[in-house]
């Protein structure tokens, strides 16, 4: 099995540029939190969430090693495959909802 190079990067690329407005989202909440004078630290989900995405970014990365090398009839390699895929899905899955509650929970704040 060949890895595609371009897309591989193309997915790093976005991962970067995804993890970078994470980090924006939380300062913008923050500036946000003390322009209604709500103190909270909801601005740092944002943050957890870039983690996340990182984390899952990791687990997309890990398993192209094995791709050169990768014999269908070893189940392990099989596995490993779809254990890192799976924490890559959860990660990624783990910096939107994260995201989300932080917008959630500003939204509820400022529309009383």
């Amino acid at each position: 099995m060949e890895v595609s190079i371009p897309a591989e990067l193309l997915f790093a690329v976005a991962v970067a540029l995804f993890g970078l407005s994470f980090f924006y989202y939380a300062r913008i909440l923050k500036r946000l939190l003390a322009i209604i004078r709500r103190p909270s630290v909801i601005w740092v989900l944002p943050l957890v969430g870039a983690i996340f995405l990182g984390l899952g970014a990791i687990f997309h990365f890990l398993p192209l090693a094995i791709y050169p090398r990768l014999d269908p009839s070893r189940t392990d390699q099989l596995m490993q495959l779809c254990q890192s895929r799976s924490m890559e899905a959860a990660g990624i899955f783990l910096a939107g909802f994260i995201s989300i509650i932080a917008g959630l929970m500003y939204t509820r704040w400022t529309s009383r």
